[in-house]
């Protein structure tokens, strides 16, 4: 008998989360690191934005903490219909470049259940919009990144400003001049010296800057930097970049010594790296690491309770997109040189698992990702599964 698709990954999901894994859901094949990793146990597992014939995709999401008792999920929620002039007969399907708004949900106990949704950032675009970052700048100013996607040549990077802890959002603002950007969600940061640097990618050549079509090239990735808060930004000096499709969906942490570590997507099997030596003005050429990785990207974040980096990542050595499992947390006590720890988040190859996002709450970590089924790749949601941060470290 053939299960039902929900069914099927429910069943999965407990087969895997008790170590009876059979032939079907062993690790993907290529290289990975680590050796046999054990797949950890949450302390809370849940679907927080469930696939529907309505939102049939949702990504790019964030958590930001609001108070002590208070957690915000902002995402990338997509829309089956649309009435943009760019979805022709007003149907969006689930393409990167369809009908989809920023949404947000509450939580007053820790990310374990959540509250009504809000649509945070409507789509104004001929195409979409999505990726939001937040930057909190005091307990009542946060900052909202987001980019808007009007076509092939346009994809912008706005943003707005909270002063009441995003109840509501000033007026809009574009960081970018006019051409083709992209950001990834959770990837703004906050320095230790007051900057705010928030990393993006695109086709860097000067030939694009102000509309000229993306083809295909290769990617570049930056920073764009602010020292007054958001009034006035700049954009790094120069760009990073690596043989085969470039460099893209960059995650940066501040070392303890203030230079920057950036940690790069590309297709060339390994996460590539690159240091700035003066807060994302200027990098240096990046260089690939010992972790294998597909086209996918990884986010890395210091520890608040260790002051160790953790990193998450799909750890699988391929030059394509998949497989986009297993996802993998790994831990660096001595600022990146080196990983260990090593300990899987997710290692079904029925399901994707990819694009995380990360946050410290008092003793624990919030990790959300997309999750979706390598067979239909049409049902992506956000999962999030909530750790005691001393798991990692068993």
């Amino acid at each position: 008998m053939q299960l039902p698709r929900r069914s099927f990954l429910k069943s999965s999901l407990a087969l895997s989360l008790s170590g009876m894994s059979p032939a079907s859901l062993l690790l993907a094949k290529g290289e990975s690191i680590g050796g046999k990793r054990p797949l950890l146990k949450p302390v809370h597992d849940q679907i927080v934005c469930p696939w529907s014939p309505q939102h049939p995709r949702h990504d790019h999401q964030l958590i930001l903490p609001l108070d002590e008792n208070r957690l915000m999920l902002v995402w990338s929620e997509y829309y089956s219909q649309s009435k943009q002039p760019a979805q022709k007969k007003g149907h969006s399907g689930i393409g990167d470049h369809v009908a989809c708004q920023i949404t947000s949900m509450i939580s007053s106990d820790r990310g374990r259940t959540w509250g009504n949704r809000r649509v945070l950032q409507p789509n104004e675009w001929k195409q979409n919009v999505k990726h939001p970052n937040l930057v909190r700048l005091s307990d009542k100013e946060i900052l909202f990144f987001y980019v808007g996607w009007d076509d092939q040549r346009q994809r912008n990077v706005y943003l707005r400003r909270s002063t009441d802890n995003g109840l509501t959002w000033g007026e809009q603002r574009q960081v970018s001049e006019p051409g083709w950007y992209c950001c990834n969600a959770d990837r703004a940061l906050r320095l230790s010296t007051g900057r705010i640097i928030l990393p993006a990618h695109g086709p860097y050549a000067k030939q694009y800057i102000g509309g000229t079509a993306y083809k295909g090239g290769a990617l570049h990735s930056f920073v764009f930097y602010s020292d007054d808060g958001f009034r006035t930004w700049k954009r790094s000096a120069n760009s990073m970049t690596a043989k085969g499709r470039g460099c893209h969906e960059p995650t940066i942490v501040e070392l303890k010594d203030g230079r920057l570590l950036c940690l790069l997507r590309n297709t060339n099997e390994r996460i590539y790296q690159s240091i700035s030596q003066d807060g994302g003005a200027h990098w240096s050429t990046p260089e690939p690491t010992k972790l294998p990785a597909p086209e996918s990207p990884a986010i890395v974040k210091r520890i608040p309770q260790t002051g160790d980096l953790l990193l998450l990542w799909n750890n699988v050595a391929s030059p394509t997109n998949w497989p986009r499992t297993p996802l993998t947390a790994a831990i660096s006590k001595d600022e990146g040189a080196t990983w260990t720890h090593f300990k899987d988040i997710e290692n079904r190859t029925t399901v994707d698992a990819a694009y995380p996002s990360l946050t410290f709450v008092g003793d624990e970590a919030l990790i959300a990702y997309y999750s979706r089924s390598t067979k239909w790749k049409r049902d992506s949601e956000v999962t999030l599964r909530i750790y005691q941060v001393d798991q990692f470290y068993a």
